[in-house]
């Protein structure tokens, strides 16, 4: 069934449906020929109809994820939309540029109309990206999102992805943990939900591959390669020199501590250096590949794009937060990542 989802996305409800109306069809046959039989299996049979009915109406309402953080028009943010205009100038239907939090950039599409019209896609971008990051480096990230964006269809990625969120609709009409229909449900498929959510971390993995292989023609291989060690070693140092300090911080916190992104500002010079890199490199190489992730490792991932080549560190530029965004909305981008940040912390710790 994961080929069929892989072609058919969330319709491949309809053939799961189709498979239960024959079971019912056999069922009542039985009436005839043993009522008795009939009866005993009554049960089952109802709740595999009742099942598949809801598994199919969530093929009607799959629930695609909205899109998070700030949206930025064209006028707000011209440059960027330039370059991801240069790097996708066909694509068709809405597109939408969001900035949030992270260090950290995706891309996602929303098939609205029961997912047969209205295609939306949206390009999110992290603040913390934008801070961290120079110009050359973000137009690789975002190329390589591009890329991502188009190898999800040929994959089937896409269509795994959208069928596997139909059991959420499933799931909640009838709980696992609360109800008969859900816990027969759950045997009854939870085993190839593990191998479909399997198969669809394996696709992750390719995607991100291919993706770095279309960041590397549309940017060029040094380019590419230099955003691999950009992102491994900058998440390293991220990690250790803002959010472990951070959590510390929380624990005894009696009013929200200074935002992450303020933190990120005040020691990027550091952060982004060389001999940071340098510092971070060797563990970030060593890291071993995790089948239950969604991404490579930063080693499958630079010798994918540069075979035979050694990392090294890199020389980062000025902001792409300064170089692409216009001072006023670099301010209130900042201003709003301040207040989600201090009511988020606030209500966690209770502080009003």
């Amino acid at each position: 069934m994961i080929r069929l989802a892989k072609r058919f996305g969330r319709f491949t409800s309809i053939f799961v449906f189709a498979a239960a109306f024959v079971i019912l069809a056999l069922w009542l046959q039985l009436l005839e020929l043993a009522p008795i039989v009939c009866l005993v299996l009554a049960p089952v049979a109802i709740l595999v109809f009742c099942a598949s009915f809801a598994l199919l109406a969530g093929m009607l309402f799959v629930k695609a994820p909205a899109p998070s953080g700030r949206e930025l028009s064209r006028s707000e943010a011209p440059l960027i939309w330039a370059i991801w205009d240069a790097f996708d100038p066909d694509t068709t239907g809405q597109r939408v540029l969001c900035i949030d939090d992270p260090l950290n950039a995706s891309i996602s599409e929303r098939r609205r109309w029961f997912g047969l019209f209205g295609r939306q896609t949206t390009m999110t971008i992290g603040l913390e990206l934008l801070l961290l990051a120079d110009e050359r480096l973000l137009k690789t990230v975002i190329a390589h999102e591009v890329g991502h964006a188009r190898h999800q269809h040929t994959t089937g990625a896409t269509n795994l992805a959208e069928f596997l969120q139909t059991f959420d609709t499933l799931f909640e009409f009838a709980d696992p943990e609360t109800t008969i229909v859900g816990r027969l449900a759950n045997l009854g498929v939870g085993a190839w939900l593990d191998r479909a959510n399997g198969e669809q971390m394996r696709l992750s993995r390719k995607n991100e591959l291919e993706a770095d292989r279309v960041a590397a023609k549309l940017c060029g291989r040094d380019a590419a390669a230099d955003s691999e060690v950009f992102m491994a070693t900058v998440t390293k140092a991220l990690q250790t020199e803002i959010y472990d300090p951070l959590e510390k911080e929380l624990v005894s916190a009696i009013r929200a501590p200074e935002p992450p992104h303020e933190r990120v500002l005040g020691k990027r010079i550091s952060l982004v250096s060389e001999a940071t890199q340098e510092r971070f490199l060797p563990e970030a190489w060593a890291e071993t590949v995790d089948e239950d992730a969604s991404h490579p490792s930063f080693r499958q991932r630079f010798e994918n794009i540069a075979p035979g080549t050694e990392p090294r560190p890199v020389r980062v530029g000025a902001s792409a937060a300064r170089t692409l965004l216009q001072p006023e909305l670099l301010r209130t981008l900042q201003d709003e990542a301040r207040k989600s940040w201090t009511d988020q912390i606030e209500e966690a710790v209770g502080i009003y």
